[in-house]
């Protein structure tokens, strides 16, 4: 019997499109048993030939005719052929279908074959029936793997996770996934913790629960699980990773992990996916030691035929590093192929969570206008993701009821920390990190740090003189360096200035030790950078120079440094602000070496102005003692005023008195930076018209701009400026504006605040009319000054009322003695004034009340309470041999931070002519570890009255 051209037609395009698939690596079986509208069964394999578990069915049409409906574009070009069927129970069915339908149109001339995804969508209504395009675009070859790749993973079923917390356990998957699960998904291999300890762990569920951070929960299970009591023993692997694992975990050694990725056994093909968590483990540490070399070796030596999955964690944890050294786009491509190898893989939860850590570096690294929110959204709200957000909402949660216990008990909130909480913290960092998403794993680490902070320095503060410290300050760096090595700029910014301040300065000084060394890298450019900035003068000389030799080869090739770390920040302005507080405590060389690359610096087109006018300004004036003369033509030539104010300034510091003369000049014409720059022992030859017109203009604006509702800040104190003036050069006066300023309701506190102080100071110098005046006003009632807080607060211009009061004799040395009582047991900020208010009387009496006032805001818990009291009864001391100030000034010197010790080093110069006192003084000041207090010490003393 013959057959008919149909059938040999269908035949021929069936075993054709079959070979198609099979020269994608795919499995293609023919359904020649029952005619369910299916030709093809497709058993899916990746690029790598991976068999990915996933079937797909197709029906094939070949022939001309199939051909005969083309849709073309606006050019006319053939964009695809329309298949129609009037019957739409076809359609149904494959839209209906529990597998993926292709439906292939295959062009037995051209032997090509082109294929659609047959869905709800894809299907229109065409008359009777229904068609669906299928695009030319849409060839079986490998260019469409990608998308065939797509389609398949439609049609796979994610996990249901709901009623598997009961549930967990090392049986929830499969063997191969069970330690990667572990690692990065927890919540469905660690058992439940009211399900009891009484039985034996497997290995996997120990690993789970050192994940989860619950450390004490599986010390529960020692008692059933021998294993566990001896682990140091064992040879099996699974117990060997947990051992290795946890001393990673508890004290970041990672030999065992090491030795554990180098053993023979791990290379056995049986052995991939083992071989892969160990690489990825290793990978996490040794990056959070910042050895990022080595962690990049380790995830190479984990080979490239591991299983899916498996490859595409080791992928994101490549591109994660390559991003970190610079390499950006070859960390995005290695990112994208992670994302693309897991899109089979939906009934995964770590498949989703390595796709979503993908997704999250792809976003992360892309350019703003490329940026694809929604994509990555969508990718990262995954299981993964919100377990790891429900143990935060519980540890914080747990946290700030400690604290708030803490408070209603009198102690001060963050004394105690919860270990339960803070364990916690650490198994999000350690789930987030493994599955890739670096930065969602360093905000639970920061937070983490912070409560370190906060808690050791507390704890620092209450133990006794003479007692060890040397574990809190180690926790202390140890938590400085977790916000450095993570980039958490604006946590480091806090801690930072806050134990440089208040102390313990020791563990700045050994987070400092401990990022001198480290790589320059993508994450922790910007934290490097900004820990030299807070606390460089910490720095011994030596490691000073190396730090600065460091900026200065960022500045002189920005370029290089920008290639290798990729920064998010200007990079050029950063480095300036690094090096100027560097500077303070690099030796003469370096500062001379800095003043070579500035000079280079003038002699470039720069947009960098303001950072080099700062950078000018912590130069030693010896610096220039063989550049003076250049320096001196590049500060004339330099056309912005800033910095050539600022030039000049370093210049006249070096008594150069041309300098100074310039300075003069342009001052009497206006200009207020060089007015600043200029030694106070010249100022008062820069009085004139301009200088007083243009400072009664700005306060008259500023008045202005205040009843306008508007109010500026920063920039020159003009308020201050007019007062200069006006008793500088009588004639030139501005009182009734400088009246107005001050009492005006809606000016700002910050543009009141120097026009008060410098008249408290000068009260004996005021013209006794303008004295009445004053003595008139609210400037000198406390309880009716008003103004508006910009950055001032109500308190400091309460405080200046005061002191303008007591210096104009409105009011007594009592009032003023009683409203600092008042505020001694309020906020900080009343404390702050009360300790300001109390300076000043201090100043004009030796009122044993108030010298006692004073002796116990020197012991106030916060540094600038006790700065400001040091300072005062540093001064004291020259009209006083009271033993308790001296005593109190001994003690302020050698206070662990370095404001209160800065301040007494300030204040030397008032203090008392050289006394044993003094010699005292000076020789510990000497020894603090902060350069900028060491540089504020006068050795030379005032002369005996």
């Amino acid at each position: 019997m013959r057959s008919s051209q149909q059938e040999a037609t269908g035949s021929a395009g069936v075993h054709r499109v079959m070979a198609d698939f099979e020269e994608l690596g795919w499995g293609a079986e023919e359904n020649n048993q029952h005619d369910l509208g299916i030709d093809l069964f497709l058993q899916v394999r990746d690029e790598r030939r991976f068999d990915r578990a996933v079937l797909m069915t197709a029906q094939v049409k070949a022939g001309t005719s199939y051909f005969s409906s083309p849709e073309h574009d606006q050019a006319g070009a053939v964009t695809g052929w329309w298949y129609a069927e009037s019957d739409a129970r076809r359609f149904e069915d494959w839209v209906q279908h529990g597998l993926p339908h292709l439906l292939v149109l295959h062009n037995l001339e051209a032997r090509v074959s082109y294929w659609a995804h047959v869905t709800k969508n894809s299907v229109e209504p065409a008359g009777e029936g229904f068609k669906v395009l299928v695009p030319s675009s849409q060839q079986v070859d490998p260019t469409q793997l990608p998308a065939l790749l797509n389609v398949a993973a439609s049609g796979k079923a994610a996990w249901s996770l709901e009623g598997s917390a009961w549930a967990a356990g090392a049986k929830a998957v499969a063997p191969g996934r069970k330690v990667r699960h572990a690692l990065v998904a927890p919540r469905l291999i660690a058992p439940h913790p009211n399900t009891g300890s009484d039985r034996v762990l497997e290995p996997e569920e120990a690993i789970a629960l050192v994940s989860q951070g619950r450390r004490d929960d599986l010390d529960l299970y020692r008692a059933t699980t021998a294993p566990l009591q001896q682990l140091e023993q064992q040879t099996g692997w699974r117990w060997r990773f947990l051992n290795a694992y946890l001393r990673a975990v508890e004290d970041g050694t990672t030999t065992a992990l090491l030795e554990l990725a180098a053993a023979e056994d791990s290379y056995h093909p049986k052995h991939a996916y083992r071989r892969a968590a160990v690489a990825v483990v290793c990978s996490v540490f040794l990056a959070d030691g910042e050895r990022w070399d080595e962690a990049e070796s380790v995830l190479e030596a984990a080979g490239d035929d591991l299983a899916p999955v498996d490859h595409a964690w080791i992928l994101v944890h490549q591109a994660l590093l390559a991003g970190e050294r610079g390499d950006m786009a070859h960390a995005r491509r290695l990112a994208a192929e992670s994302q693309r190898t897991v899109g089979l893989d939906a009934d995964d939860v770590t498949a989703r969570a390595i796709a979503a850590a993908a997704a999250s570096f792809l976003f992360e690294s892309s350019r703003w206008d490329t940026r694809n929110l929604k994509e990555t959204l969508i990718t990262g709200d995954t299981a993964s993701s919100w377990w790891r957000s429900q143990s935060v909402a519980w540890a914080l949660s747990d946290h700030d009821k400690k604290a708030f216990v803490s408070w209603g008990a009198g102690e001060e909130p963050g004394t105690q920390l919860v270990d339960w909480a803070e364990d916690r913290l650490k198994g999000v960092w350690l789930q987030a990190s493994f599955s890739g998403a670096r930065r969602s794993a360093a905000r639970p680490l920061a937070q983490r740090a912070c409560h370190a902070v906060m808690h050791h320095q507390a704890h620092w503060r209450s133990l006794p003189p003479t007692a060890s410290t040397d574990t809190q300050t180690e926790a202390l760096a140890d938590a400085v360096d977790v916000l450095r090595r993570y980039g958490h700029t604006k946590e480091l910014t806090a801690a930072v200035r806050r134990l440089w301040a208040a102390g313990p300065t020791d563990c700045v000084a050994r987070a400092l030790d401990r990022c001198l060394d480290a790589p320059w890298r993508h994450t922790t450019a910007r934290t490097k950078l900004l820990l030299w900035e807070l606390a460089g003068d910490l720095l011994p000389a030596e490691q000073a120079d190396a730090a600065a030799a460091d900026c200065l080869r960022i500045l002189g090739d920005p370029h290089t440094f920008e290639q290798q770390v990729r920064p998010t920040f200007v990079s050029g302005h950063y480095t300036c602000a690094a090096l100027g507080r560097i500077l303070s405590a690099a030796s003469d060389d370096t500062h001379v070496e800095a003043v070579s690359h500035l000079l280079a610096a003038f002699s470039r087109d720069g947009g960098r102005v303001e950072d080099l006018a700062r950078l000018v300004m912590g130069l030693r004036p010896s610096a220039l003692a063989s550049a003076a003369s250049e320096w001196r033509q590049a500060a004339l030539a330099q056309t912005h005023p800033g910095l050539s104010s600022a030039m000049l300034g370093l210049l006249a510091d070096a008594d150069n008195t041309e300098a100074q003369d310039v300075l003069i000049r342009r001052a009497q014409e206006g200009d207020i930076e060089a007015f600043d720059a200029l030694p106070e022992a010249r100022k008062a030859e820069t009085a004139s018209d301009v200088l007083a017109r243009l400072a009664a203009e700005q306060c008259r604006s500023q008045i202005t701009d205040a009843q306008n509702n508007s109010w500026g800040g920063g920039g020159a104190d003009f308020g201050a400026l007019l007062v200069w003036c006006s008793l500088t050069v009588p004639e030139r006066a501005e009182w009734p504006t400088v009246l107005e300023l001050i009492t005006h309701p809606r000016t700002a506190n910050d543009h009141k605040l120097g026009a008060l102080r410098l008249l408290a100071r000068r009260t004996d110098d005021l013209p006794e009319a303008v004295a009445d005046e004053l003595r008139q006003s609210v400037a000198v009632q406390p309880d009716q000054l008003r103004g508006i807080g910009i950055v001032a607060s109500p308190e400091r211009l309460q405080e200046a009322a005061f002191a303008l009061g007591l210096g104009l004799g409105v009011h007594h040395a009592a009032s003023v003695f009683a409203g600092a009582a008042r505020w001694l047991r309020g906020s900080t900020a009343q404390r702050l004034s009360a300790a300001r208010l109390l300076a000043h009387a201090g100043s004009r009496s030796d009122d044993p009340l108030a010298q006692g006032m004073l002796l116990a805001l020197a012991c106030d818990p916060h540094d600038n309470v006790r700065a400001i009291a040091a300072a005062a009864l540093t001064r004291a001391l020259a009209r006083t041999s009271n033993e308790a100030c001296q005593t109190a000034v001994l003690a302020a010197a050698s206070d662990p931070g370095c404001r209160t010790p800065h301040s007494v080093a300030a204040a030397l110069p008032d203090t008392c002519a050289d006394t044993g006192l003094r010699r005292r003084l000076v020789s510990t000041l000497l020894q603090h570890p902060s350069a900028l207090v060491r540089t504020a010490v006068n050795t030379t003393p005032p002369a005996a009255p």
